[in-house]
């Protein structure tokens, strides 16, 4: 069975995995797919797109028919995207109950069910005024007719799910769901609270199983990451299932433009990270890449 929970697998060729990490990865990953094609090398020409958390924005702009350079330039220009406050919560009380979650052990589904307790009792602010935040910053509003997959988890049960337009979702309520990180009220959808697909998985890369080509573009975690599953497992499974596998982290480079940032989930960082990632994508569209996209 497929990770979505298709049976059938699929043989198509090519699949982008773009993780989560917060605006400053999302605005990393924007800048990393410029670059790229600024080299000649566009991967948005895909089969499948999984895209996690603050991830799951990007695929929506590199679905939309937008030009890359518009998405660019949103996030290096004086005035940026609108952004949402981050909620006044006790970050104190969360990161004890997600150590403790951790800690208890068991199956990813029980901590993450662990996970769920916790995000259902400190979710502040309310459905609608996410709702209304969340669909003001988006680029499209409806589904692509590409395969676009959004994991969130099951706060009451910790399973994962993984929406795409044949879910009876709205695409606005998906990015909810895998983008209600502790402090923001979790989606309610067919029955369940759902939240951040992130705390499974920052990338979510096995649920692109049968695809034969992936490339991952994952901002690397800080060792506090709430993530259950990490980046290597999902790697492991999909080249045991016989695909190539390509996994871009930011680069050294990258890195010591950020360094004086600060945190990934701080929006001072966004400019600076689409530079950086820019000029990543340009040295990383090498022949290599180009013949494993092709």
């Amino acid at each position: 069975m497929r990770a979505d929970g298709n049976d059938k697998l699929s043989k198509t060729r090519r699949a982008l995995i773009l993780a989560g990490g917060g605006y400053v990865a999302s605005s990393w990953e924007i800048g990393l797919v410029t670059g790229m094609a600024d080299s000649g090398l566009d991967v948005r020409d895909t089969d499948l797109l999984v895209g996690t958390s603050a991830g799951a924005r990007v695929a929506v702009d590199l679905t939309s028919g937008r030009s890359l350079k518009e998405f660019y330039q949103q996030r290096v220009g004086p005035d940026g995207p609108s952004l949402e406050q981050p909620p006044q919560i006790d970050w104190a009380r969360i990161r004890a109950g997600v150590d403790d979650a951790k800690q208890s052990g068991g199956s990813p589904t029980e901590i993450l069910r662990r996970y769920g307790q916790l995000a259902l009792v400190v979710g502040a602010g309310t459905a609608s005024d996410r709702r209304a935040t969340v669909s003001r910053q988006l680029s499209s509003r409806t589904w692509p007719k590409q395969r676009v997959l959004i994991p969130a988890v099951n706060a009451e049960t910790g399973e994962r799910r993984a929406f795409d337009r044949e879910s009876g979702i709205d695409l606005v309520d998906a990015i909810i769901a895998t983008t209600a990180s502790f402090g923001s009220p979790a989606m309610f959808f067919d029955g369940h609270h759902y939240i951040d697909g992130g705390y499974y998985s920052s990338d979510n890369a096995d649920l692109a199983i049968g695809y034969e080509r992936i490339l991952i573009l994952a901002f690397r975690s800080p060792p506090q990451a709430m993530r259950v599953v990490p980046v290597e497992a999902g790697v492991d499974i999909l080249r045991a299932a016989g695909a190539q596998v390509e996994v871009i982290h930011p680069d050294e480079e990258t890195m010591a433009a950020l360094a004086p940032t600060g945190g990934q989930m701080n929006p001072a960082p966004g400019k600076p990270a689409a530079i950086a990632g820019r000029l990543q994508g340009q040295r990383r569209a090498n022949e290599h890449l180009l013949s494993f996209w092709g």
